[in-house]
């Protein structure tokens, strides 16, 4: 069995930890939190892909794009909700090729 401190150190355990925490937060939260919690979780597992060698030029660029919403949605909403339009296009291309 797997000792404790090994799971609480585990990064898809973290990750399964900032998700559930997440999901209470956005209860409570302003409703653009959600979406904001969401893109960091993204940023997570590119990391997570990005240590794994799973990640290319597009999903670098994806990641980056996720940098810049998080870092704009206290500044301008509308400019946010346009790069997560942009985040979800730019999956889409990457998707269909």
């Amino acid at each position: 069995m797997t000792n404790m401190e090994e799971i609480l150190n585990n990064k898809y355990f973290q990750l399964l930890s900032f998700l559930i925490t997440s999901a209470r937060g956005c209860i409570d939260e302003p409703p653009l939190y959600g979406p904001l919690r969401l893109l960091d979780a993204a940023s997570r597992v590119i990391d997570m892909m990005e240590k794994e060698k799973m990640v290319d030029e597009k999903i670098s660029n994806i990641k980056n794009l996720i940098l810049q919403a998080i870092d704009i949605l206290m500044v301008d909403e509308n400019e946010f909700i346009k790069i997560v339009d942009e985040i979800s296009k730019e999956l889409g291309k990457y998707i269909a090729n």
